[in-house]
């Protein structure tokens, strides 16, 4: 008896710095994340190129209406 196996759609990976290396990241593994291609579209059509501290202080100046203890509530959820 043969099995027949389930097709699986291919995905299509891309390699996201996390600091841009047109902003001074390197290729190192702390700062390469594997991410499906669209995912790695949509985050550069939100965030450009810009670094991470960069892209905390656009969301509390801009969406969080310069109130920082979102980001302290978050990152409590995050360390546990």
């Amino acid at each position: 008896m043969t099995r027949k196996r389930k097709k699986t759609k291919k995905t299509h990976k891309s390699r996201h710095h996390i600091i841009p290396s047109s902003r001074g990241g390197n290729s190192s593994k702390d700062n390469i994340r594997v991410l499906n291609v669209k995912e790695h579209q949509n985050y550069h059509t939100l965030f450009s190129n810009l670094t991470p501290d960069e892209i905390i202080k656009l969301l509390v100046e801009h969406f969080w209406n310069g109130q920082l203890h979102w980001v302290y509530k978050a990152i409590r959820r995050i360390d546990g």
